[in-house]
């Protein structure tokens, strides 16, 4: 169970940082006897959730260092939790057999030549992309959801505290206090937009090197905000789609973030503070349209009446023939068009922000920081498409 999701106005990351820094030290030495008691077993998980990360002052995650120790009964262990994700990747780094920069750990296996690993991650399935598709959009609202949505950015956060958070967090404080924190220090500290920028970019570029190039030649704190949300929009680098299966994989009940989820971590908390706190992104009060496409079952559930959050960043357009294009689950089979008309008057932290002075496309673009809540005011049909009309609510 993900056990993050306490009552409002708790977090964990000052203690969660210092279990994944134990946890990556304890594989690094070999010592496997003191990283069960913290990710527990593959029959009684503890922080499985921790599994896939790499935190900021190391290269390899777990199961690249039990590669590394050439002990297959290990490998196999690891692999038997449901959050172990064979598929991730080292960071940028060089080892005593050469270039290892974005090797999954079977590649790893390969090129130090570790023949026994290798045959059983060659036997091993990995089944986060067949999970994907059964993700649903909609994820009910309820009075003790102050962390819920925020899974990734707590892992995040406490992978990379000492860049985004060096001083000790209050658990009192929702996330959204912690971020805006963070947005401060960025603001008045002289270099510490720039250790943000480069952990972006050493996590970022096993997801998009081309993204992560564009970050890192940013010279200014305004170019790296400007970017930030620019990278956002192209949809080239398939950043966009990535991004939100990432987060709305916080959807499950038994969170697992994927290698790649917690690659995109980084990047996620910062557009996630600038959609917060940045005053050159201005809010969107008038109304907005969303089209998506969806299961039918998942479109049974905006009903009026129904408050809900969307987990994802949500893309919208104050012009509705604008916002037609914006996709959603692409590998829906069957699925429901449904339109979206979002009332956007109320005082809300949430409010839609104005990106398309720094969008690469010029789609009168509006975005929803992650965790934004909604209620159905009203849905009708009109041919084969569903039309609903939400109202956003005050965070």
């Amino acid at each position: 169970m993900f056990t993050f999701f306490y009552r409002s106005f708790q977090n964990k990351i000052d203690e969660e940082s210092q279990e994944l820094n134990n946890l990556l030290l304890y594989a690094k030495g070999g010592q496997w006897e003191n990283v069960w008691p913290i990710i527990g077993t593959p029959e009684n998980p503890k922080r499985a959730y921790l599994i896939n990360s790499i935190p900021e002052n190391r290269r390899w995650g777990v199961l690249h260092q039990a590669v590394y120790w050439r002990n297959p009964n290990i490998v196999q262990k690891l692999l038997k939790f449901r959050a172990c994700d064979s598929s991730l990747k080292t960071k940028e780094c060089t080892s005593e057999v050469g270039p290892t920069s974005g090797m999954t750990a079977i590649e790893l296996a390969s090129a130090y030549g570790c023949t026994e690993v290798k045959k059983v991650l060659t036997n091993h399935i990995c089944n986060f992309e067949t999970e994907t598709d059964e993700i649903d959009t909609f994820y009910p609202w309820h009075a003790d959801m102050e962390l819920k949505g925020f899974g990734l950015i707590h892992i995040t956060l406490a992978a990379y505290k000492n860049t985004f958070h060096p001083k000790n967090i209050d658990p009192r404080k929702p996330i959204v206090t912690v971020l805006g924190d963070i947005f401060n220090d960025l603001n008045t500290s002289q270099n510490r937009w720039k250790d943000v920028r480069d952990k972006i970019c050493d996590s970022l570029y096993v997801v998009s090197d081309e993204s992560a190039k564009q970050l890192k030649e940013c010279a200014s704190r305004q170019t790296f905000y400007e970017t930030i949300v620019n990278v956002y929009t192209d949809e080239s680098t398939f950043l966009y789609t990535i991004m939100n299966t990432a987060l709305r994989r916080q959807n499950v009940s038994d969170y697992k973030p994927s290698a790649m989820d917690l690659a995109m971590g980084p990047y996620v908390v910062m557009y996630q503070t600038l959609l917060l706190f940045w005053a050159e992104l201005n809010r969107e009060n008038a109304t907005t349209y969303r089209r998506m496409l969806l299961t039918k079952q998942d479109v049974d559930k905006y009903q009026i009446g129904v408050r809900f959050t969307w987990l994802s960043f949500v893309s919208s357009s104050v012009e509705l023939e604008k916002a037609l294009p914006f996709p959603t689950r692409s590998k829906v089979k069957g699925g429901c068009i449904v339109i979206f008309t979002i009332d956007n008057t109320i005082s809300s932290t949430h409010t839609p922000r104005n990106i398309e002075r720094y969008a690469a496309y010029m789609e009168r673009e509006r975005v929803y920081p992650t965790g934004s809540k909604f209620v159905v005011t009203g849905r009708h049909q009109r041919n084969e498409e569903m039309y609903v009309n939400l109202k956003l609510l005050s965070s």
